[in-house]
């Protein structure tokens, strides 16, 4: 089946919802990869990949496992799938037992929406992904305040059973738009809210995407150096990235 067109809205875009309800007949209990959550997106709902500005999912053992893609278009329900309930079939948990038949990944569309932009002034969830476990909110509210007033009602998600993943949570009244990457404590961490200015990740520049980037591809710590040159941040907030700046 081949990918589905939308039309892009830089200003917009949705968010698209699913549910992983059983395997093979019986309740799930677990989690998919990242790459079988592309698989699905790609294969068996017949998307193209380069529609994902973010995604968000329970990153441990849990029931009820839950995809949170954002759209870079809005999108009409009929063009995304056909029906509410569709199966994803992956090859069985024992890669050693010979003819053992595929899982069958019984998945629910719990929906989608229409994403607003966030106006300046406007008080707006913001969620940092960290991919990193030591970095605190200490870490991370200095910097969002230079961009704003961050709220007290801060924190780390959790899955459905307690445990604390790599996605902080908070609500800030933007003054101006925070970059979609930030050199947090020594780690790149991406921020995410609808409207957020999107940016080239080749060449850290806006108003294209990475796939129509024509510029020399720009190394991570070269950003993190423009950024420390700007003057707006205090050394300590980089974390690592200062040593590794002054060895350079």
């Amino acid at each position: 089946m081949p990918p589905k067109k939308v039309q892009e809205n830089p200003k917009g875009g949705s968010l698209f919802k699913f549910e992983v309800i059983g395997i093979n007949d019986k309740q799930f209990y677990g989690a998919l990869a990242e790459c079988e959550i592309l698989h699905i997106w790609e294969k068996t709902l017949g998307r193209d990949r380069e529609e994902i500005f973010a995604m968000s999912y329970n990153r441990s053992l849990t029931r009820n496992f839950r995809v949170t893609f954002k759209l870079v278009a809005n999108v009409v329900p009929g063009d995304v799938y056909p029906e509410p309930n569709f199966v994803f079939y992956r090859k069985g948990s024992n890669p050693d037992a010979k003819d053992e038949e595929d899982d069958a990944i019984h998945c629910r569309i719990i929906g989608f929406n229409a994403v607003k932009p966030v106006e300046l002034g406007q008080l707006t969830r913001i969620t940092v992904t960290t991919n990193d476990f030591s970095v605190s909110p200490e870490d991370i509210i200095p910097w969002l305040a230079k961009f704003g007033s961050v709220s007290s009602n801060s924190d780390y998600e959790r899955n459905s059973l307690g445990i604390r993943t790599d996605i902080f949570e908070t609500e800030i009244v933007l003054n101006r738009h925070v970059p979609e990457f930030l050199p947090v404590a020594g780690r790149k961490v991406q921020v995410a809210y609808p409207g957020i200015p999107k940016i080239c990740n080749n060449c850290f520049q806006a108003g294209h995407m990475k796939r129509g980037c024509k510029s020399k591809k720009k190394d991570w710590l070269e950003r993190v150096a423009e950024i420390r040159s700007a003057g707006e941040f205090e050394d300590e907030l980089f974390g690592g990235w200062i040593g590794l700046l002054d060895r350079a």
